[in-house]
């Protein structure tokens, strides 16, 4: 009686957090149209999506997907996910790489995965006639701004609040994840030279000031874009006069001067460059970085 008793108080336990997870979670489901195998990767789970399967990921807060594909390429995606908790979304693997989506907020994702690179960096031509030729700052800044602003709109017809009575901290999230890639596009024609100008100082200095500094505290690297703007103003520290928080050099390298500014998880897209650059060109020196990556940053 007693283990008939315990056997079926088991079974209720498990049935009502099933469906606790059902309610109360994302529902995230994977489909494979591929030729060959992924590996799907979130948060601290990894799990293998053969050719043709799908999956289901039943989680409370998945912010970000990395899609790895099993072709010897060493190629992979990184999809943000910005669902409520009891939002569901497929996504759909081509052979191309091409993501679809279908469900609740797949118009938003699509916009954020598929179309906002593009929007974002088409505009950088004429950044750069601004920048170079007209060398005027605040026609620059006043432009770009305009594109951001326009951009954000288009996100926020898109986007369904949880509770619109409370802050939304997934527009929030929607927000910085747009706002970093345009800021990078603007560092791609600002950055790059030895020494900076006044002009160029001053315009480093105004997407700074206004959109990373608040930040700067609690900087942590989820994608590449982020890492490309730190060290970037890690470079340049002493030419535009800012203070960024020391960290400790999880593995010395000749580039410790500006990766000191670098918190261990944007240390970590250094080693993660140079090891995709030394595949790509099948040096052996590759197998040092891929080592460091194994052993160091493998909480990351």
């Amino acid at each position: 009686m007693t283990f008939t008793y315990r056997y079926s108080k088991r079974i209720l336990i498990t049935l009502l957090l099933f469906l606790f997870l059902r309610v109360f979670s994302q529902q995230i489901t994977i489909v494979n149209n591929n030729s060959v195998s992924l590996h799907i990767k979130y948060k601290t789970n990894s799990i293998k999506l053969n050719s043709k399967e799908k999956k289901t990921l039943l989680n409370t807060e998945i912010n970000y997907l990395t899609i790895e594909y099993d072709n010897g390429k060493n190629e992979s995606q990184l999809i943000p996910i910005f669902l409520n908790p009891d939002e569901s979304l497929t996504l759909n693997v081509g052979n191309d790489r091409s993501i679809t989506f279908k469900g609740d907020k797949d118009s938003l994702h699509n916009l954020i995965v598929n179309q906002q690179h593009y929007i974002l960096y088409k505009e950088i031509g004429k950044y750069q006639n601004i920048y170079s030729t007209k060398k005027n700052t605040q026609e620059l800044i006043n432009y770009s701004e305009l594109v951001l602003i326009n951009y954000l709109d288009k996100i926020k017809a898109l986007h369904t609040s949880a509770n619109p009575n409370k802050e939304d901290k997934a527009y929030e999230r929607i927000q910085k994840y747009a706002i970093n890639d345009w800021i990078a596009s603007l560092y791609l024609i600002l950055t790059g030279t030895k020494k900076l100008d006044l002009q160029t100082k001053e315009l480093i200095l105004y997407y700074y000031n206004k959109y990373i500094r608040k930040d700067v505290d609690n900087y942590n690297c989820n994608y590449k874009i982020q890492y490309d703007i730190m060290s970037d103003l890690a470079k340049y520290i002493n030419q535009i006069n800012i203070s960024l928080p020391k960290y400790p050099i999880i593995e010395s390298t000749q580039n410790d001067v500006f990766n000191q500014y670098l918190p261990k998880s944007c240390q970590k897209y250094y080693f993660i460059n140079n090891y995709n650059y030394l595949l790509h060109i099948n040096s052996p020196k590759k197998e040092y970085y891929k080592t460091v990556l194994k052993e160091k940053f493998k909480d990351e």
